[in-house]
């Protein structure tokens, strides 16, 4: 397992059909990559959580359509293997890391996963999770 700090970008806006492919489309217009996304919707609104390959420009993109913020977060790179998950995370409880959040992405086994968390202490979670 590799891991590395990292920024997110926290995006708030209206809920209403089309606005992810609104968002989506002029990313991909700026030349902007999506490493990971989480997106969730309570009441009326839209949350979204991203990572992007130029996280400036995502901010640059997404200022004038709803609220944004940047937040630390810990980015891990580990094999797409059964039980990965459960080394990560045991690795944190032994080390009495307590998490806020939690998001991945994967492409097929065998190759890489990417996990995104923010924790209790990210700099001691750096530590314990990097091997």
């Amino acid at each position: 397992m590799k891991a590395v700090k990292g920024k997110e970008i926290v995006f708030t806006a209206d809920n209403k059909v089309g606005e992810l492919e609104k968002i989506a489309r002029t990313l991909k217009e700026e030349g902007v990559n999506i490493r990971a996304i989480s997106a969730w919707v309570f009441e009326d609104k839209a949350y979204f959580r991203l990572i992007g390959s130029d996280n400036e420009k995502v901010q640059k993109v997404l200022e004038n359509l709803g609220s944004l913020e940047e937040k630390d977060v810990i980015i891990v790179d580990m094999p797409d293997e059964v039980g990965q998950l459960f080394l990560l995370v045991s690795v944190l409880k032994d080390n009495g890391i307590n998490l806020n959040y939690m998001y991945g992405t994967t492409s097929e086994s065998g190759k890489s996963a990417i996990i995104v968390f923010s924790s209790s202490n990210d700099n001691k979670a750096l530590e314990v999770v990097t091997v």
